[in-house]
């Protein structure tokens, strides 16, 4: 059974984890290992750009990284430690001469990827230190980007012909999160997209399993951060999990489900810390006894909208809203309509005055920020009497300002105000998930 493990920078973030993972991909014959960087590394690398963006000096910031990084090689490597250490030093230097001639984006992508090459290669040290065959991919020699960000999924099938050159002993070891972008040039699939890697790579080598691990035993009903009495849901279908990932659920990124999905591949979240948790198992059959499976929430939120009489008895509307926000490459969440009235939100307002002054020509514009949208998933269809009056029942108390309900029967979306989005989440743990 070929299987793939990613993860994340907790369970790499220290030479006593990086001996965890050790062990559990021996367990679990880990034909291929995805990590992230180790734990803290991206933000400083994003401080480190930043700076030299702005001609600041970068200087404590590297020297941070590089005792944090150093240190581990030292604590975990003996045979291979002098190699190790050359390639940190190869590595921080690299970060420095790119600081130093810093000319934009394609400066600080280049910077940014330095993490997942260096835990990498340093990971991959210990593995043959401790007498593991293991040989170290470079994805971006297999990771493409288009201009709009799609990977290319047929270049992608060549790392399989890279994994066939091992025997069924060898461990490959590579990097999530990087790619090579459409000018060539090393570049990323965004924040929590080590998760993506892994299921694109489960994808193009057939395996039978993907299996990402972090610091928190499975998907959990609720987000434990905020609500006590929470628990890991045991199964789960992939529609459930990319809904819950999408509004919010931080354990795992949201385009993670689909190649899943689309080549049949389990997809297993575990806790590295506690490896002998069962966690949580999505495949397509979820658990059919439960009506309401888990609440997540998708902060920073904005709302967008468009008053316009022209909407009345008109066709074509929704179109030019929709294409402005296509134009500026921003995806839309939620959307309700009146007879003369457009409400949306979307979660990335980099863009938004641009937005607001395409839409003018529409309409009247108006912006509200701090909002948050909760999202119920589980077997809510409209068939059902009742049961999405029970959820507006929970949260009877609370204001809410745009629902989204029927697109889907495994779920049901609000949106709160910030302010309320706590007190939301435990209203919603006390009142649903006692029916079965």
């Amino acid at each position: 059974m070929s299987k793939v493990l990613k993860f994340g920078g907790t369970s790499v973030g220290s030479s006593a984890n990086m001996r965890m993972v050790a062990e559990i991909i021996k367990g679990e014959n880990a034909k291929v290992t995805v990590l992230s960087a180790m734990s803290g590394t991206t933000d400083s690398l994003v401080k480190i750009s930043s700076l030299a963006k702005n001609k600041e000096d970068i200087t404590p910031v590297v020297s941070f990284l590089s005792d944090k990084y150093t240190t581990c090689v030292r604590e975990l490597l003996t045979d291979y430690q002098a190699a190790a250490l050359e390639k940190c030093e190869q590595v921080f230097s690299g970060i420095a001469n790119a600081a130093a001639s810093y000319d934009g984006p394609s400066t600080e992508r280049q910077i940014l990827a330095q993490g997942e090459l260096l835990t990498s290669a340093i990971f991959t040290f210990y593995l043959k230190e401790i007498g593991y065959k293991a040989k170290l991919i470079n994805i971006p020699d297999f990771m493409f980007v288009d201009e709009n960000g799609k990977v290319d999924t047929d270049k992608l099938k060549n790392i399989k012909r890279e994994i066939e050159t091992g025997d069924k002993d060898t461990f490959f070891v590579t990097q999530g999160f990087i790619c090579t972008n459409a000018e060539g040039k090393l570049d990323n699939l965004g924040r929590g997209g080590s998760d993506y890697s892994a299921a694109l790579i489960g994808a193009a080598i057939d395996s039978s399993e993907v299996q990402i691990w972090t610091d928190i035993d499975g998907m959990h009903n609720n987000d434990p951060r905020y609500v006590e009495n929470t628990y890991p849901i045991r199964k789960m279908s992939f529609d459930e999990a990319a809904e819950l990932a999408y509004f919010g659920a931080k354990i795992l990124h949201p385009a993670t489900i689909q190649p899943c999905k689309e080549h049949g591949i389990a997809v297993r979240l575990k806790n590295t810390m506690n490896r002998n948790a069962e966690g949580t198992l999505i495949t397509n059959d979820g658990d059919s006894q439960k009506r309401f499976h888990a609440v997540a929430a998708k902060d920073n939120i904005t709302v967008v909208r468009i008053c316009s009489a022209r909407m009345l008895m008109a066709y074509g509307f929704l179109r030019q809203v929709f294409e402005v926000f296509e134009n500026h490459k921003t995806s839309i969440d939620m959307i309700t309509t009146s007879e003369v009235a457009v409400s949306l939100t979307i979660d990335n307002d980099l863009n938004i005055d641009s937005i607001v002054e395409d839409l003018k020509p529409l309409g009247k514009i108006e912006v509200e920020r701090n909002s948050a949208i909760i999202c119920v998933v589980g077997k809510i269809g409209y068939s059902q009497a009742g049961l999405a009056a029970h959820i507006l029942e929970s949260i009877k108390s609370i204001p809410v300002k745009m629902i989204s309900y029927g697109a889907s029967a495994r779920s049901m979306a609000f949106l709160v105000d910030s302010e309320y989005k706590k007190e939301v989440l435990r209203l919603l743990n006390n009142n649903l998930f006692n029916l079965c």
